[in-house]
């Protein structure tokens, strides 16, 4: 893998990786969403089910945390 990536180019690379036991299982790569220059970035553990479903962020429980 070389770098430094874009956003476009690191999901890329990302939807067709098969190192870790999470590929195994996954409908779609939840890689993120929002401003790539934003001067705060939340990072959360291995995707939910309905971020899997979504293959979109803080989706489920975690994000209606974020969101109250």
């Amino acid at each position: 893998m070389r770098g430094p990536f874009t956003l476009e180019e690191l999901k890329a690379e990302m939807e067709g990786c098969r190192k870790c036991p999470l590929s195994q299982g996954r409908t779609n790569i939840v890689f993120g969403e929002g401003n790539p220059a934003a001067r705060l970035m939340f990072i959360g553990e291995g995707p939910g089910a309905e971020e899997d479903r979504q293959g979109r962020p803080f989706v489920g429980a975690a994000g209606q945390l974020l969101d109250r």
